[in-house]
């Protein structure tokens, strides 16, 4: 299947992700909608004060499940899923878009580059979080992309150019990363660039 120039030149930002744990599954902040999840910590190396935005306690205090909250793994280096930009894209750059502007979510692609397909037993949670209440949960269920006639099973697209997500300030996203899994996280806004 070949992309059409238009395609290409979607605004798009693509993660890395590893659980780093051979037994345990994450469960993953993606987005953490209104909480705050900034913590001050001392790099070991370099003994300075850094901030990472993973501390997941202001959202369980809300009702929201997170083992972890996802930050660049460059910051946040003993995290146990391990994110990472790939190009040019850092996650902090993709989380102030979304907390400032917000974005338009055309496509999410997963492309599983473990053994395993665990990653597509999971579903994706987004809610809209609200100070002093928890706000309704829906779910994007992975393995309903799956094709089981594609050759390739690595990758899954979920088309949502019919109804596009909206991230705005506001979402809750998350999703449970399986012990070992390696994946990227693609999403593809609906934004081009013009030339």
């Amino acid at each position: 299947m070949q992309n059409t120039l238009r395609e290409a030149l979607m605004a798009q930002a693509t993660f890395d992700m590893v659980n780093t744990s051979a037994i345990n599954s994450v469960k993953l902040c993606i987005l953490p909608g209104v909480y705050n999840t900034m913590k001050m910590t001392q790099d070991q190396t370099s003994k300075e004060v850094v901030i990472n935005y993973s501390d997941p306690a202001a959202l369980v205090n809300a009702g929201y499940s997170a083992d972890q909250v996802a930050d660049d793994s460059k910051f946040n280096p003993n995290a146990i899923v391990r994110v990472t930009g790939v190009g040019r894209v850092m996650f902090r750059d993709f989380l102030n878009t979304v907390q400032r502007v917000g974005a338009t979510v055309n496509k999410i692609i997963i492309q599983n580059k473990s053994q395993s397909q665990d990653i597509y037993d999971q579903q994706i949670e987004i809610a809209k979080t609200v100070i002093g209440a928890k706000g309704g949960t829906d779910f994007i269920t992975l393995q309903n992309y799956v094709n089981v006639n594609a050759y390739d099973r690595s990758k899954i697209t979920i088309d949502l150019s019919e109804e596009p997500l909206e991230l705005t300030p506001e979402v809750f996203m998350a999703l449970t990363i399986p012990a070992s899994a390696h994946f990227s996280l693609q999403f593809q806004f609906n934004t081009t660039v013009n030339i």
